[in-house]
């Protein structure tokens, strides 16, 4: 943009210089000599904050030194008789395609005020076409009601059609995040697939050696105990995968169903427990509430649970609330909070939880503080 507008402003000067040598084709006359200063000034000017590398704040400034030198070079040229008046126009496009839309206003203000100024510095001619002061003041009054109102109409129209490009853009970025935030989930679940096939034959192994282990010595009962162990965390292990590789074969696991929000809570939190029996869960706030959800949100929700607990929390308080056709969730602990460490796992888990609970008609949103954390969830929320 900053190279573009570089070469509108030298087109500019060379126009204003070939309207000074061509002036008496235009119908006007070059009578002073410093007009042709002042476009050689403004290049100078212009091609100078463009090699010191302005701000964005001094492109501002520079789109009124643009106004400026059109002022100062119809201030030499015949004020607002001469024919060429309506390029006063120029900086307010400028300003729509490059600033934001309450600066291009001021600059069609400053505008339209520049156009007064000219009126007032005109002197008033005593023949010719307009021959006295009044018709020739009508003639520039209706020049200036023309001017303000196609300057007016030209600031609308160009600052909603910049605004839509912006807006389009906008759309266009997130849905390229979206969509390389699902190509991110699709290759951990084609991971997720190998693996669940990958850990099938060790984890058998382990089973089939403990088992064996455990019948050939029976009466060593530390031993034959922490047998026992093993075998249950492979069967909790084996129960995952199948469930996994389950879910990923059921045809209908992402479409939508009521469901009540205290049975998914209820259910959510037995399946916790069972791998943390420690960590005190404890629900406040209405329950009794239909949802929309699918297969894969109790897993969003059970994970949120999850990372609390390798956050060393020891007790998890989820306090529901009922608002218009939402359902808003809170899910606080008390573990390390912003001393626990990102690379546990935590990042790719919150990633996960909140595509899912975003393809379920609801947000997460995850904040950490120095006693904890807590999970702000919403869930489309049905009258019953």
């Amino acid at each position: 943009m900053l190279n573009q507008l570089l070469i509108f402003r030298t087109l500019t000067v060379l126009g204003q210089l070939g309207l000074l040598w061509a002036g008496d084709w235009f119908g006007f006359t070059v009578d002073n000599d410093w007009v042709w200063c002042a476009p050689v000034a403004y290049l100078s000017l212009v091609y100078g904050s463009y090699f010191l590398k302005a701000s964005s704040d001094f492109s501002k400034s520079l789109l009124v030194v643009d106004l400026a030198a059109w002022i100062v070079f119809f201030a030499l040229l015949d004020g607002v008789s001469n024919p060429l008046i309506w390029c006063l126009m120029l900086p307010i496009m400028l300003a729509g395609l490059s600033q934001s839309i309450g600066f291009t206003w001021i600059m069609t203000l400053l505008s339209n005020l520049s156009y007064v100024v000219l009126w007032v510095l005109t002197p008033m001619p005593d023949t010719g076409m307009h021959n006295g002061h009044e018709p020739f003041n009508a003639h520039v009054l209706g020049m200036w009601v023309g001017f303000v109102l196609i300057s007016n109409l030209l600031t609308y129209i160009t600052t909603q059609l910049m605004k839509t490009i912006h807006d389009k853009n906008r759309q266009l970025l997130a849905i390229e995040q979206q969509r390389a935030e699902d190509q991110h989930i699709m290759t951990m679940a084609t991971m997720a697939t190998g693996l669940a096939h990958e850990l099938g034959s060790p984890l058998n192994s382990i089973k089939l050696l403990a088992a064996e282990l455990s019948s050939t010595m029976p009466d060593k009962k530390t031993l034959q105990a922490d047998l026992t162990v093993i075998d249950e965390q492979v069967a909790r292990c084996q129960s995952t995968i199948r469930e996994m590789v389950d879910l990923a074969n059921d045809p209908d696991y992402l479409n939508s169903q009521v469901t009540d929000l205290k049975t998914l809570m209820d259910d959510m939190i037995s399946r916790f427990r069972q791998n943390h029996p420690d960590i005190a869960v404890s629900i406040t706030g209405e329950t009794h509430q239909s949802v929309m959800t699918d297969a894969l949100l109790q897993l969003a929700l059970l994970n949120i649970l999850n990372n609390s607990a390798a956050a060393q929390a020891r007790q998890i308080t989820i306090m529901t609330k009922a608002k218009a056709n939402q359902t808003e969730m809170s899910i606080r602990d008390n573990g390390l909070g912003s001393q626990f460490n990102q690379g546990s796992g935590l990042g790719i888990g919150l990633k996960l939880s909140r595509r899912i609970l975003r393809s379920a008609g609801g947000t997460l949103a995850f904040k950490r503080h120095q006693h904890g954390a807590e999970t702000l969830i919403t869930l489309a929320r049905i009258e019953s």
